[in-house]
C-alpha cells in the first residue's frame, strides 16, 4: 500500500484558502490526478492474493455474529489464516474476503479503486482535523466524512455506487446558469447580431472558467447577509463538493458534473461578485501574455458584460430566469417560416436534393402559381447578414416607409433605451421577502404620478392597488426616477391581465414612451404565457389604447373575467389579444429589415431577368394575332401559360366568350337563390335597419348580382366571385358570430363554392 505521505497529495487541501484558486490552477494534466492514476495502475498489477489482502481492510467480517468492519493484522504476516487483531473479532483473514473469492479480476480492480478512494478521504480528513480551528473548513470535513461512510457500504462485488440518498439528484436548480446566460444574451443583445456574437463568446468564456473555479468556503463567503442565506449556500456547497469537485479525484464517484449545468439562480447570486473579482485579477495578471485582440476582449468587453449581468442577477424580477423565455434572435424572426413547416434545415436540404434527383429532366422547372418559397430559400445566409449590416449601419429614414417625419411611434424611446438613458423594470410589493428601498421609493413616486395624472381616482384606492402584493407595476425610469408606469394585476389561472393604471408625465408624452411601455408589457406577458389584456378606458384614454391594439370588441367570455375585475362607471371595457410569435419591442425594426430584404430580393431577381428583346415584326407580314407565350422574354420572367380546360373541368380559365360565361354564372346564381338559406340575401337590406349602412360601406345582395349579370357586367368569373364573397362577408361582419343570419352566410357560402367547383369555375 502506498505510504500515507504520498496519499496526502491525492486530494486537494480542505483548507479554506483553497477556495480562491483561479482557472489556471486547473489544467488537464493535473499532477494530483496523475499521481492517483499512477497509484491505481500499480495496484492493478498486484497478484490476486495481494488484491484480496488490500480489500480486506475495508471488508466487513462475514461471520454473522461479528461486528468487525475491516480486517487489521500484522503487516509482515498476511496469510489467509492470520487472525484479525481488532477487539471482538479474532477471525482469520479468509472470513473477511470469503465473499470476494469468486469475484472476477475486473470486479476486484473496481473495488481496489474504491478502497484507494476511501483511504484518500480518510487520510485527508484526519490531516485537516489537526489544523488550527481558524483554518478548518467544517462543512467540507463533514461532507467528506459523510461520503466516506456512505462509500464503505458499497465494498462488495457488483455494487452500484450512488450518493443520491444523501445529497439528492442533480440538477439542483432550474433553469441552470447556462440557460440563464443564454436568456440574458437574447434579452440584452438579441436586437443586434454583431453584439449577440460577442455576448455569446463572453458567456462561453465565463462558463468555462466558472466550471473550473473552486468555490469559497461558507465561512469566508461575502454577500451572505443572513443566517438563512449562509445555510442555503452550505447546502449547495456540499453538493458542489460531492458532484463537481470530488469526482475529479475519486474516480469511483461518477460522473463529474459541470457546475453551470446543475446550479442556477441562488448560486449565481451568492458567488458572482467573488467569481468576478478573482476572474478580473486573473485577467490582469495574464494580460501581458495575450495578444492585443484577446486583451481588448477580456479587458474591455468583459467588464461591460459583467456590469449588465450583475444588474439582472441581483434584480428583484428579471426575465433571464424564466424557463419559457422567448428567444429574440433577429435572424430567426426574419427567417421564420409558417407553422406548417415541420422540417429542420438538414431534413429540408435532403428533401430538396431528393426532389431534384427524382424530377424528370423534361419536366417544367418553373415555380407553380400556388407554390410558396421562403426568403431563406431565395437568399443565402451570407446575403441576409450583408443586408442586416447595411440596414444597421446606414441612415434611417422613416418618412417613406411609415409616412412619418420623425419615425414610427416609440422610435425615440427605443433609441434612448439602447443608449441607456431610460430603462424598464417590473416591480411590486411583497410580504414574503424583503423589498429593496429603491423599489419602495419607486412605488411611492409612481403612486404620486398616477395621482397627478388620474385626478378622478381616489388617492387611497391608487395607494392600495399600487402597494397590493397581487399587483405589479412596469416602471419607466429616467435618471433613476419613474416618469411613467403601468400598474397591472395578472390573473394567471384565467389567462388574462387587467391593466389598472397607465400614465406618463405630461412633459414626456410626446417622446413615444407610452408606446414603448405597452410594448414592454406585452413582451413580459408573452414570456409568462398570458395573452390577453383587459382594461376600462375613459374617453381620454380610448384613442391611446386603440393605437396599442386594443378594441372594444371583447373576445373572451364574460364568465372568465366578470368576477375578477372591477367595473368603472363612465369607462369602456377594451380587450387586446397578444400574438406569441411577435416581439413587440422589435416589431417596427423587424418590419423595416424585412422590407429591405424583400427589396434586395426584387433587385436581385430584376438583375437576373432584365434583358432587351427586339420588337415583334410578324405583324408587318400580315399576322393579326399571336399567343402570349410566343412573345420573346415572357417565359423568362417565370410566367407560365394556363392549363387548358377539359370537358370535365369545363371552364376553369377565363373564357373569351362572355355569353358562355354568363350562362354558367346564371346557373350558379339560380342554384343559390333556390336554396332556403338564401332568403336573407334575396333583396337589399332595409335602410331602416339601424347602423347597417354606417358599418357596411359596400352592400351587396342577390338581386343586385342578378341585374349585373343581365347587363353583362361580369366579364370574368372573378368579378362574380368577388360580389358573392362581399355579400357573405357583409352579413358575417354586421351580425353576431352565432346568430341565425351569420350561420346562413357560412353555410350558403360553402354550398356556393361546391357548385362553382362542379361547374369548373373555382380554382382557389
Amino acid at each position: 500500500m502506498p505510504k500515507s505521505l504520498k496519499l496526502e497529495r491525492c486530494l486537494p487541501s480542505t483548507s479554506s484558502a483553497s477556495g480562491v484558486l483561479l482557472p489556471d490552477h486547473y489544467v488537464e494534466n493535473d499532477p494530483i490526478i496523475q499521481t492517483i492514476l499512477e497509484f491505481k495502475a500499480s495496484e492493478c498489477k498486484l497478484s490476486r492474493h495481494e488484491k484480496l489482502v488490500k480489500l480486506s481492510s475495508k471488508s466487513s467480517c462475514q461471520v454473522s455474529t461479528c461486528q468487525c468492519s475491516g480486517w487489521r493484522g500484522r503487516r509482515d504476516n498476511r496469510m489467509m489464516s492470520s487472525t484479525c487483531t481488532k477487539s471482538g473479532c479474532s477471525h482469520p483473514l479468509s472470513s473477511h474476503v470469503s465473499h470476494l473469492e469468486s469475484a472476477k479480476d475486473e470486479q476486484l480492480n473496481t473495488l481496489l479503486e474504491l478502497v484507494f478512494d476511501l483511504d484518500n478521504l480518510s487520510v485527508t480528513v484526519n490531516k485537516d482535523l489537526k489544523k488550527p480551528n481558524i483554518e478548518r473548513n467544517y462543512v467540507q470535513e463533514d461532507t467528506y466524512s459523510a461520503v466516506y461512510h456512505e462509500l464503505r457500504s458499497f465494498v462488495y462485488p457488483g455494487s452500484c455506487i450512488t450518493l443520491d440518498k444523501l445529497f439528492g439528484t442533480p440538477p439542483f436548480e432550474n433553469p441552470n446558469i447556462v440557460k440563464a446566460l443564454m436568456n440574458f444574451n437574447m434579452y440584452k443583445f438579441g436586437h443586434d447580431s454583431s453584439q449577440l456574437k460577442i455576448a455569446l463568446k463572453i458567456s462561453k468564456f465565463l462558463t468555462k472558467h466558472f466550471d473550473l473555479w473552486k468555490w469559497i468556503s461558507p465561512k469566508e463567503l461575502p454577500h451572505c447577509k443572513t443566517f438563512q442565506h449562509r445555510k442555503n449556500y452550505e447546502f449547495y456547497y456540499q453538493r458542489y463538493l460531492v458532484f463537481c469537485l470530488l469526482p475529479k479525484y475519486l474516480h469511483s464517484i461518477a460522473p463529474s458534473y459541470k457546475m453551470s449545468l446543475i446550479f442556477g439562480q441562488d448560486i449565481l447570486k451568492y458567488t458572482l461578485k467573488a467569481f468576478r473579482m478573482h476572474l478580473t485579477d486573473w485577467c490582469h495578471a495574464s494580460a501581458p501574455k495575450w495578444s492585443n485582440h484577446r486583451k481588448h476582449f477580456c479587458l474591455s468587453y468583459l467588464p461591460k458584460y459583467m456590469n449588465l449581468l450583475e444588474e439582472e442577477v441581483y434584480a428583484v424580477h428579471s426575465p433571464i430566469w424564466d424557463l419559457h423565455f422567448k428567444d429574440s434572435d433577429l435572424k430567426k424572426i426574419i427567417l421564420t417560416e409558417s407553422l406548417d413547416s415541420g422540417l429542420d434545415e438538414t431534413k429540408e436540404a435532403e428533401h430538396k436534393d431528393r426532389r431534384k434527383k427524382d424530377k424528370h429532366p423534361n419536366e417544367d422547372m418553373s415555380m407553380k402559381p400556388n407554390e410558396k418559397h421562403s426568403i431563406e430559400d431565395a437568399l443565402s445566409e451570407d446575403k441576409i447578414m450583408d443586408i442586416l449590416k447595411n440596414v444597421q449601419s446606414g441612415p434611417i429614414t422613416y418618412s417613406k416607409e411609415f409616412g412619418l417625419e420623425t419615425g414610427p411611434r416609440g422610435h425615440q424611446a427605443r433609441t434612448e433605451e439602447e443608449h441607456g438613458i431610460i430603462r424598464f423594470v417590473v416591480i411590486g410589493n411583497s410580504l414574503d421577502s424583503r423589498v429593496e428601498k429603491s423599489t419602495m421609493l419607486w412605488l411611492m413616486q409612481l403612486r404620486n404620478l398616477f395621482r397627478t395624472q388620474l385626478p378622478r381616482m381616489p388617492v387611497r384606492y391608487i395607494t392600495r392597488l399600487v402597494f397590493d402584493t397581487k399587483h405589479k407595476t412596469l416602471a419607466l425610469l429616467k435618471d433613476g426616477v419613474p416618469i411613467g408606469g403601468i400598474c397591472f394585476c395578472p390573473f394567471v389561472s384565467q389567462g388574462f391581465t387587467e391593466i389598472v393604471f397607465c400614465a406618463v408625465k405630461v412633459d414626456q408624452q410626446e417622446n413615444g414612451y407610452g408606446t414603448q411601455l405597452m410594448n414592454h408589457l406585452k413582451d413580459y406577458h408573452i414570456q409568462h404565457n398570458i395573452l390577453n389584456f383587459l382594461t376600462y378606458a375613459d374617453k381620454l384614454a380610448i384613442e391611446y389604447f386603440k393605437k396599442q391594439g386594443f378594441s372594444q370588441d371583447v373576445r373572451i367570455s364574460k364568465k372568465i373575467h366578470q368576477e375578477y375585475i372591477k367595473h368603472y362607471q363612465g369607462a369602456i371595457l377594451m380587450h387586446c389579444e397578444l400574438n406569441p410569435k411577435i416581439i413587440y419591442t422589435q416589431l417596427t425594426s423587424v418590419i423595416r429589415i424585412q422590407k429591405e430584404i424583400v427589396k434586395s430580393l426584387v433587385e436581385e431577381k430584376h438583375m437576373k431577368i432584365e434583358r432587351h428583346y427586339p420588337g415583334l415584326t410578324c405583324f408587318l407580314d400580315g399576322v393579326r394575332m399571336v399567343t402570349i407565350e410566343s412573345i420573346p422574354g415572357v417565359m423568362d420572367t417565370g410566367w407560365t401559360p394556363s392549363t387548358r380546360a377539359t370537358r370535365n373541368s369545363r371552364v376553369t380559365e377565363e373564357t373569351t366568350d362572355i355569353d358562355v360565361l354568363a350562362k354558367h354564372l346564371k346557373k350558379v346564381l339560380q342554384f343559390v337563390k333556390n336554396n332556403a338559406l338564401s332568403e336573407p340575401f334575396l333583396n337589399p337590406v332595409d335602410k331602416k335597419v339601424p347602423g347597417y349602412y354606417e358599418l357596411i360601406k359596400y352592400p351587396m345582395d342577390l338581386s343586385t348580382i342578378g341585374k349585373r349579370l343581365a347587363s353583362g357586367y361580369y366579364v370574368t368569373r372573378k368579378l362574380f366571385i368577388a360580389d358573392m364573397r362581399r355579400m357573405f362577408s357583409n352579413c358575417k361582419t354586421f351580425n353576431p358570430e352565432d346568430s341565425y343570419w351569420a350561420n346562413c352566410a357560412v353555410e350558403l357560402e360553402r354550398l356556393f363554392q361546391i357548385k362553382m367547383k362542379e361547374m369548373g369555375l373555382w380554382d382557389y
